[in-house]
């Protein structure tokens, strides 16, 4: 993306979202910065797009490296919430359309967003583990 069109999206469209669901590349993108290279980071980064757009923000750690893939969840004026799973290995795409597609059916159910987040992930982990 440009970065006018980072901008527009930060400025105009995130404000207006519930969740918005970056991996680490987007969200180093969307703060301008480097892909962070732990948690800590990812917390840190998280943390300052939730303040910058005033909405939640959950950092998806597919693209971390190790044994889990723990996304992280972030929300104006509340601490940082870690949504633990283990990696599955192999070459799966379209995981993070998935995961934000059962995120808003469950808001949609209305569920609260810390259960809606940790039933889609575990939702998308099953799917993982089947599709092996």
């Amino acid at each position: 993306l440009e970065d006018d069109a980072v901008d527009v999206l930060c400025r105009d469209l995130m404000p207006l979202c519930r969740l918005v669901t970056p991996n680490l590349i987007e969200l180093a993108r969307l703060v301008g910065s480097e892909p962070a290279k732990d948690e800590e980071g990812a917390c840190v980064q998280g943390e300052d797009l939730s303040a910058t757009v005033r909405t939640a923000v959950l950092v998806k750690g597919g693209h971390a490296h190790g044994d889990h893939a723990n996304d992280l969840l972030m929300q104006p004026d509340r601490r940082a919430v870690r949504v633990e799973a283990p990696r599955v290995h192999g070459g799966m795409r379209g995981t993070g359309c998935v995961l934000s597609s059962a995120i808003a059916a469950s808001l949609a159910q209305g569920l609260p967003l810390e259960a809606a987040v940790r039933g889609a992930k575990t939702y998308v982990l099953e799917l993982l583990r089947g599709a092996r």
